[in-house]
């Protein structure tokens, strides 16, 4: 796959994006005057003393403009692939809704003309349905076509270091982007060796760019000497066509948001504070957590209640199951959960959980798997010990003994722990790496956001459905 990839002309990249862009342009201006004239049909079959349909149809024609243009301001019609489904699904539904706002709030001006309401509703729910539809698809069409190497555009990563590796693997893990991995060069003869992605040194960077096509070159080398790396800059710049990229250091700036500001012509790098330092967000996010956690709380009290008798009934030992786990900024609190293992579990000691765990009791065992036992975390969520989404709470034993292994692993508790995560949605739970969950973790204090929050519980709620047995 990837001989493919790396072997496909270059000029394909900027070709295809054009054409998944015009085709997205095309397929959303479709949808919108698909939505007037369906709705106005639709609405027609009843009586009514509806304007002409030339009227709709200027409607239509001023919503599809004002539509482009605000999706356009979202960030909808860059190079495709960059947007999750869900992101593009949101601010397309957002856009094509601020469009038939702005239409209706303009057609108001307009006393001599009439329009019907029920038409308006019903293009809109029919333009953002077709729009939403088409984009997933054509976003999926895409997908596949880049994991078969169409159109990608040649990437070479200069460097063989840890922010090199997570390069290869973000590459790796998302063809959808247009962006395949042609190799990485190595620092000497000896990492060439001992890497199996290497296809060059950096002594020989000049030669093979002259004999390959690549696209970008992307600078993963923290550690170089500013003379080594100047020099290298210029032999890539001579190239002309390949774009450069200086990708920092990871490690040391994972907990960091950056802004380039430039300032009379001079570019500097802003490391903002984290999202929610501010308290607006807080606020925000504390509301939806209120929100959802009293909800769910109300909603699901006869679930809670027949969960506790089965319990109760099933195991001697109390119902809750109450632990010490450690909260924003090192605060500890009391968390609570269905018990699921014997009474006795832990007479030797805390021990981590692991699949087919013979601690467990035969309601335990159902409930860990469908993470029911984890609705009583809704208190927590409600009193403020939690939130919704965030880093996983650990037992202090464990943050002690993380805090000294694992570099930048308390900058978890930045924010309060949560309920479920972006680390979770990405299969970490469980007895599975703790560096790669802090990773996730700490992308997740960087880039929060009520969107993302809102992404992870709808995720949250559809791997349980669908992936029961993930959960132990």
């Amino acid at each position: 796959m990837m001989a493919l990839r790396t072997s496909l002309p270059r000029q394909a990249g900027p070709w295809w994006d054009g054409l998944v862009i015009v085709l997205t342009l095309l397929t959303d201006a479709f949808a919108v005057a698909a939505g007037y004239w369906l709705a106005y049909r639709w609405r027609a079959l009843s009586p009514n003393n509806l304007e002409s349909a030339e009227f709709y149809w200027g409607l239509a024609q001023f919503t599809g403009i004002g539509t482009l243009l605000v999706l356009a301001a979202s960030g909808l019609y860059r190079s495709p692939g960059y947007q999750s489904r869900f992101d593009e699904t949101v601010k397309a539904v957002f856009g094509i809704t601020i469009a038939f706002t702005l239409v209706i709030a303009g057609a108001f001006f307009f006393r001599e003309a009439s329009f019907s309401r029920l038409v308006i509703l019903y293009a809109w729910g029919i333009a953002a349905g077709l729009a939403v539809s088409a984009r997933l698809l054509i976003q999926q069409f895409n997908h596949k076509l880049r994991g078969l190497g169409f159109g990608m555009r040649p990437v070479l990563v200069l460097g063989t270091g840890p922010s090199a590796h997570a390069l290869c693997r973000l590459l790796e893990e998302n063809p959808q982007w247009g962006l395949g991995l042609a190799g990485l060069v190595a620092e000497d003869s000896a990492r060439a060796r001992a890497e199996v992605r290497s296809v060059a040194q950096l002594q020989d960077l000049s030669r093979y760019l002259a004999e390959h096509p690549v696209a970008e070159v992307w600078f993963a080398l923290p550690d170089c000497p500013r003379p080594q790396l100047l020099s290298l800059l210029q032999v890539v710049t001579a190239q002309g066509s390949v774009q450069v990229r200086l990708v920092p250091d990871i490690l040391e700036y994972v907990t960091a948001r950056m802004q380039v500001d430039v300032l009379g012509g001079t570019a500097l790098l802003t490391l903002q504070d984290t999202p929610l330092r501010y308290w607006y967000n807080r606020f925000w996010k504390r509301l939806f957590d209120v929100a959802v956690a009293g909800g769910a709380l109300l909603l699901g009290s006869p679930l809670l209640l027949a969960l506790a008798a089965a319990v109760k009934l099933t195991s001697p030992g109390p119902i809750f199951y109450r632990q010490e786990r450690i909260g924003r900024d090192g605060t500890t609190f009391w968390i609570y959960k269905f018990r699921t293992m014997r009474a006795d579990a832990e007479g030797q000691g805390p021990g981590w959980t692991t699949r087919n765990d013979p601690r467990r009791t035969i309601l335990g065992t159902r409930l860990r798997r469908s993470s029911l036992d984890e609705l009583p975390q809704l208190w927590n969520v409600l009193v403020g010990d939690m939130s919704l989404v965030g880093p996983r709470p650990e037992r202090p034993v464990y943050v002690e003994r993380f805090s000294q292994d694992i570099p930048k692993y308390l900058d978890r508790h930045l924010v309060k722990t949560g309920m479920t995560g972006w680390a979770q949605i990405h299969g970490l739970r469980g007895d599975t790496s703790i560096p790669e969950r802090v990773r996730f973790d700490l992308y997740y204090i960087e880039n929060w956001s009520l969107l993302l929050d809102l992404r992870i519980v709808l995720a949250t709620a559809w791997q349980v459905l669908r992936h029961p047995q993930d959960a132990y």
